[in-house]
C-alpha cells in the first residue's frame, strides 16, 4: 500500500483533493506518454520539488521508492540489454516518477477528503444506477495500492521486453488498465459483501 497521511501546514496540504486527484490523472499520463530519459528526469524534478514544498521528510520519499526499487532495478537492466542505456534509464524514472507522484496525493490528502472528492465526481453516474459512495471509496483504496499495480506494470514490461519491443512503456497503458479494473472490480465486491451499500442507503 502506499504510505498514510503525513500532516503539514503547507500549500500542498491546503489544496483541494479533487485538485490534486485531477493532477495525479493528468500527471500519470504525461509521464506514460514521455519517452525520453531527459524529460522524464524533469517531470521527477518537478515531484520531488512538490515534496520540499510540502515539507515532506527524505524518509517519506524513500518509503514510498522502498517497495518499486527492484522493479525499476529490473527494468533497468531489461531494457539496457534490449534497448540501450537511454530507455533503461527513462524507464527506471518513468517508474519512480509515477509511484512518487501518486505517493505525493496519499501524504497530503487525508483518505476521507480522497474519497468525498471521487464521490462528488461520480455523483452524475448515480443516474445509470451506480453508487457513487462505493465507488468513490474503491477508486481511494486502488490509489493505495500502486505498489501492487506496478508490479503488473513489470510483468507487462518484462513480457513486451522478452518479445523484443524497443519502445517501453508505450504498450502498457491497455494491459495496465484492464488489471487496475479488475482489482476495483475486486474491491466492489469485497466491499458489497461487508453490507457497505446497505449501510450507505441507511
Amino acid at each position: 500500500m502506499l504510505p498514510l497521511y503525513i500532516e503539514r501546514d503547507t500549500a500542498v496540504h491546503r489544496a483541494p483533493a479533487s485538485v490534486k486527484l485531477a493532477g495525479l490523472v493528468l500527471g500519470a499520463v504525461v509521464i506514460s506518454i514521455l519517452s525520453s530519459a531527459k524529460s522524464l528526469g524533469a517531470a521527477l524534478a518537478v515531484i520531488l520539488a512538490l515534496y520540499a514544498l510540502a515539507r515532506l521528510p527524505l524518509r517519506a520519499t524513500l518509503a514510498a521508492l522502498k517497495p518499486v526499487l527492484f522493479v525499476a532495478a529490473l527494468l533497468f537492466v531489461m531494457q539496457w540489454a534490449i534497448a540501450g542505456v537511454d530507455a533503461a534509464i527513462a524507464v527506471s524514472l518513468r517508474v519512480c516518477a509515477l509511484v512518487l507522484l501518486a505517493s505525493l496525493v496519499t501524504f497530503t490528502t487525508p483518505l476521507s477528503e480522497m474519497i468525498e472528492a471521487i464521490t462528488a465526481a461520480a455523483r452524475p453516474l448515480s443516474l445509470v444506477g451506480a453508487n457513487p459512495a462505493k465507488l468513490g471509496l474503491v477508486i481511494a483504496l486502488t490509489l493505495r495500492f500502486i505498489p501492487t499495480l506496478m508490479n503488473d506494470y513489470r510483468e507487462i514490461e518484462a513480457a513486451r521486453a522478452a518479445r523484443g519491443s524497443k519502445r517501453p512503456g508505450l504498450g502498457a497503458p491497455a494491459p495496465m488498465l484492464i488489471k487496475t479494473l479488475r482489482m476495483s472490480a475486486a474491491l466492489a465486491d469485497a466491499i458489497a459483501a461487508r453490507g457497505f451499500e446497505e449501510r450507505d442507503a441507511r
